[in-house]
C-alpha cells in the first residue's frame, strides 16, 4: 500500500471531517471533544480549523487514512511551544509507521517556525499510544488526573513532550 503524506488544506475538510468523527466514535476516550459535539458541525467549521491550524493527512489512493494536527502558543513567553492533536490514524494503516511519519512532518514544519517543543496528552492506559509517541522520541513528564470523563469513567493523561532542538534516539537534529 502506497502512502503519501501533505499538508492539509481547506478543501480537504470534508475528508478530514469524516476521518475525525470516524476517530471520536471509535475511540472516544483518546480525544478532549466528542462526537456529539462534532456531529453538528458543517463542513465550514473544519475548513476553519484546516486554514487555522497546522495538520497533515496521509492518503492511501487518494482516500485520507491518517491525520494529526498542531496549534502553538500565542503569548509571546510561550512561542516556542505547540501541541499536538487530533492524531488518528485508520486501522488499516496502523503499525505501519504512517502515525510516526505525520509525527515528523509536524516537527519539521514546527522547527521551520523556530517552535522547539512539541506537547501532547495521551490516555494513561493507551499503552500503543504511548508506545508509538516514545519511538517518536516523547517522554514523559506527568500525569493529568481525570483529565478526561467518558462512559462513566475518568481517564488520567499522561504529559508527553518532545525537545526538537534534541535529536531522538539514533538521529541527528
Amino acid at each position: 500500500m502506497s502512502i503519501s503524506i501533505r499538508r492539509l488544506n481547506a478543501s480537504d475538510a470534508a475528508s478530514f471531517r469524516a476521518v475525525r468523527l470516524e476517530a471520536f466514535k471509535t475511540h472516544p476516550e483518546a480525544f478532549g471533544s466528542s462526537y456529539d459535539e462534532l456531529v453538528s458541525k458543517p463542513v465550514s467549521h473544519f475548513e476553519e480549523w484546516l486554514t487555522d491550524m497546522v495538520a497533515y493527512g496521509a492518503f492511501s489512493e487518494d482516500q485520507l487514512v491518517a491525520i494529526g494536527a498542531y496549534f502553538r502558543e500565542r503569548g509571546l513567553k510561550m512561542r516556542h511551544r505547540a501541541y499536538v492533536i487530533s492524531m488518528y490514524c485508520a486501522p488499516k494503516v496502523r503499525g505501519q509507521g504512517v502515525g510516526r511519519q505525520i509525527i515528523e512532518h509536524l516537527a519539521d514544519h514546527a522547527r521551520s517556525k523556530k517552535i522547539i517543543q512539541l506537547h501532547l496528552g495521551v490516555g494513561a492506559t493507551n499503552s500503543a499510544a504511548k508506545k508509538s509517541y516514545e519511538k517518536a522520541g516523547f517522554r514523559t513528564y506527568g500525569i493529568e488526573p481525570r483529565s478526561l470523563f467518558v462512559n462513566e469513567k475518568y481517564i488520567d493523561e499522561e504529559l508527553m513532550v518532545r525537545f526538537l532542538d534534541e535529536a531522538p534516539e539514533g538521529k541527528t537534529v
